[in-house]
């Protein structure tokens, strides 16, 4: 018996004998550690006690066999092995089989490998049976990308599925209308684990997400498990430098149901230089600002999508419980323009440009800060045009959310960065790290992009727009082409910034 206060040494208890899990990692790492609140410690307990060194026949699991429990007559949910019952506890393990691989299995004791018969060998994990965007190589087992955000795509086949409260068994259905998609018996999505997330103490930095993301159809249409059809599924992940392990999960009415379930490994290609942004919104009651936010800005700088919770929603069974049916929909699926680049609110997304030089943004941190309104929006007659960008600087600098043991870009919003007579779009503070973008403004294109190259080059002198006419560093209406000699300082630029991805 593992010591239960270690959740790594009880994970890899329960691996070996044959009980896997679909939460993130870190949620697991959670529960595992709460043995007041949460019953994953007993539980676990109990499983390997039970299981006493056997192995299931094929995994099963966890937070599914805590779910099925938990829901048994008098919903029970034990704080200490003693007061785990076996038979509900096999009960729980047998449903969780039969529901994931679409079985009948009677009792607990078929779901155990034998003990007399030789086992096949443990087949090494499987490389990547899904499509990734920027694929650059696979290495040792990992898909390695030359974007942080990539789009990843997998075939999946519906099957129909034993539902109690139809009394019948139903098909999945899948239907996709442009940017909206209803699953009907079921529910998909990827799991995203082990990443950054769950390697280091500073979640909000990292280099990957551990989360689930929500995956749908690539193209229009109705597919259903009736037929087997198979339907091409796409989800949007942030990976990093450490591998993150991407499985595709189709649920049925009652838990995982048994569709073939594609994985693999991704990480960012280690020849990608990962710049850290800090991002703060400067606003007052009277200029709100209030086209900036966090969701915008993940959508800007990492491409994640953005969906209302009104339009994201799952439907239960009022007597089962069962998962009738998820419907949603994307307020912003991002997608590039017919010149190849991201855009979003007016904004070319400084990946689009700077990604030549293989360098790519990852938002980190997100601070809206209440200040006055010359803050806000400067005013005439106030001295040099930079004076209240400066100053709002400053006092970002000194926020407590400020991220200031590590070196991050910081990229302050305001209404405007300069008086209403000066003809700032944005502003780059050489020496500070800091660009000031102006969000009231309606010529914005690849201004983003351009006060950063000021950063990079540590400048803040402009390329000639005679001979260089479609440069990122031309003034007035920056471009969005970048240099042999620009790639190279952007790249010298980045790799100051590689300790802040160092664990």
């Amino acid at each position: 018996m593992p010591d239960d206060t270690d959740a790594e040494v009880v994970i890899r208890a329960l691996a070996e004998v044959g009980v896997d899990f679909s939460i993130p990692k870190s949620a697991l790492v959670d529960f595992l550690g709460n043995a007041e609140f949460t019953p994953y410690p007993a539980m676990s307990a109990a499983l390997l006690r039970t299981l006493d060194s056997r192995k299931l026949k094929r995994p099963v699991f966890l937070d599914v066999i805590v779910f099925n429990y938990e829901h048994s007559p008098g919903e029970p949910s034990p704080r200490r092995i003693e007061d785990v019952d076996t038979d509900t506890l096999e009960a729980a393990v047998l449903e969780g089989f039969n529901n994931r691989y679409a079985q009948q299995e009677s009792a607990f004791s078929g779901l155990l490998k034998p003990l007399d018969v030789p086992q096949p060998p443990v087949q090494p994990p499987q490389t990547l049976a899904m499509a990734a965007e920027g694929t650059v190589r696979t290495q040792e087992g990992v898909t390695l990308v030359d974007t942080d955000n990539p789009r990843v795509e997998v075939t999946a086949r519906l099957i129909t599925v034993n539902s109690e409260a139809a009394h019948a068994m139903v098909p999945q259905e899948l239907l996709r209308q442009n940017n909206g998609w209803r699953f009907t018996n079921g529910d998909v999505r990827l799991s995203v684990s082990n990443g950054e997330a769950d390697a280091g103490p500073r979640p909000v930095r990292a280099g990957s997400l551990s989360d689930g993301a929500l995956a749908w159809p690539t193209v229009d249409g109705t597919f259903s498990g009736a037929t087997g059809a198979e339907v091409r599924l796409q989800s949007r992940i942030r990976v990093g430098y450490r591998p993150v392990d991407v499985k595709l999960l189709i649920e049925g009415p009652k838990g995982f149901a048994a569709n073939s379930a594609a994985q693999g490994h991704i990480a960012l290609d280690p020849e990608v230089l990962l710049v850290p942004v800090e991002v703060a919104r400067f606003f007052s009651d009277a200029v709100p600002v209030s086209n900036i936010s966090m969701t915008g800005q993940m959508a800007l700088w990492d491409q994640v999508p953005v969906i209302n919770e009104t339009t994201n929603f799952r439907s239960l069974d009022g007597s089962t419980g069962e998962l009738r049916l998820a419907e949603r929909k994307w307020d912003v699926w991002p997608v590039l323009d017919g010149e190849g680049l991201y855009t979003h609110l007016g904004w070319v997304s400084p990946d689009s440009i700077w990604g030549r030089a293989k360098i790519r943004f990852r938002l980190v941190n997100y601070i809206d800060i209440k200040t006055d309104n010359v803050h806000a929006a400067p005013v005439a007659g106030e001295g040099k045009d930079d004076r209240r960008l400066r100053e709002n600087d400053d006092t970002l600098s000194a926020h407590p959310q400020h991220i200031s043991d590590k070196r991050v870009v910081k990229v302050i919003f305001m209404h405007r960065i300069a008086p209403p007579d000066a003809p700032q779009i944005g502003q780059a503070l050489i020496g500070t790290g800091c660009v000031g973008i102006a969000a009231g403004a309606s010529d914005k294109f690849a201004d983003i992009a351009h006060e950063i190259g000021h950063l990079i080059t540590g400048s803040q002198t402009h390329t000639d727009n005679i001979t260089q006419p479609d440069n990122v560093m031309n003034d007035p209406g920056p471009g969005t082409t970048i240099t042999d000699t620009q790639v190279g300082q952007a790249r010298e630029w980045a790799k100051s910034f590689a300790d802040f991805w160092a664990h």
